[in-house]
């Protein structure tokens, strides 16, 4: 990519020196308008609002309080700080982790380069779970979250069910300490369980049979050959976490083959999944046999974002 260092940075900062005197450096405003300038020229639809975020967790503060210091001026170690996340950024590295955060159900999460980065559109998943499980009565048991990732979805679900007890599992150890991270924060760590391992592997010894009050996940479902079209930050994300096999449902296959097992009779299993692909999940539900009619969920794009299917009595 071509880059092009802004008129407002100083070339031996940008080269890494941060020794220039505090009247050298730029105001937050300069900052911000020569920042978004940059970025807009990489192509990024928000770049003010990275410029924003970024200098905010340079300087510890808030996005508001950025306005209320337009004309103040930064110090040579944090302007030079700025730079740094300002060329990671320019190459379309995802804010998150840049920023080491991510908001998601109104919980600040911590993210991790290698880590999934939780989506909005996942929430409709949370949504959907938590009206499954209270539907029937219940706001406890023992709830399972495969691919947790971030462990968003988990530290959700316990958060809104004091009562229920949570199993997360993922085959990445770096999501897991993320994962376990970010329960710690929220309160909520003496309630999840993390395991390692792939899928239903993980919970081999560790999980009876027909227990589970509910399985939610979300599972890779990008189609193969679509991974390297999606766009320039997700390609900084673990390919393990995007890739869903040849039509993109390669997990949801083994999830629903395995859910029946573990899963209590009138338990739910939940699944996000991608554009287009709710009649092909609803058939797999389907032909298992062992699930009543399957339903979609929509998320606030009214794009089907969740499948579900309520285990049957045996």
């Amino acid at each position: 990519m071509m880059r092009a260092t802004p008129p407002w940075v100083p070339r031996q900062l940008f080269a890494g020196t941060a020794a220039l005197p505090r009247e050298c450096c730029p105001t937050v405003e300069e900052c911000l308008r020569g920042a978004a300038l940059l970025l807009e020229r990489a192509g990024i639809d928000t770049a003010r609002l990275d410029a924003e975020c970024l200098l905010a967790h340079v300087l510890g503060c808030r996005r508001w309080e950025l306005l209320l210091g337009r004309a103040r001026r930064l110090e040579a170690e944090a302007f030079a700080r700025f730079l740094l996340l300002l060329q990671r950024r320019e190459l379309r590295e995802p804010l998150a982790y840049l920023t080491g955060n991510r908001e998601f159900w109104s919980l600040s999460l911590a993210v991790s380069p290698g880590v999934l980065v939780p989506r909005p559109e996942t929430e409709t998943l949370v949504e959907a779970a938590l009206a499954a499980v209270r539907g029937g009565g219940g706001s406890g048991g023992t709830l399972l979250e495969l691919c947790t990732g971030t462990g968003a979805v988990a530290v959700a679900l316990a958060r809104e069910l004091p009562e229920a007890r949570l199993i997360a599992t993922d085959v990445s150890r770096r999501a897991l300490r993320v994962a376990q991270q970010n329960a710690e924060a929220h309160g909520v760590a003496a309630r999840v369980r993390f395991l390692r391992g792939d899928l239903w592997r993980a919970l081999d010894g560790a999980v009876p049979a027909g227990t589970l009050e509910a399985v939610v996940a979300n599972p890779p479902y990008i189609p193969s050959g679509e991974v390297g079209q999606l766009m320039a930050e997700v390609q900084w994300e673990p390919r393990r976490a995007l890739d869903g096999g040849p039509d993109g449902l390669a997990f949801h296959r083994q999830i629903i083959q395995g859910a029946p097992r573990f899963t209590r009779a009138g338990g739910w299993v939940l699944l996000e999944i991608g554009a287009g692909q709710g009649p092909q999940v609803a058939a797999l539900f389907e032909e298992s046999g062992a699930f009543e009619a399957p339903r979609i969920a929509a998320d606030l794009a009214g794009r089907d974002r969740v499948a579900m299917a309520r285990r049957a009595a045996c």
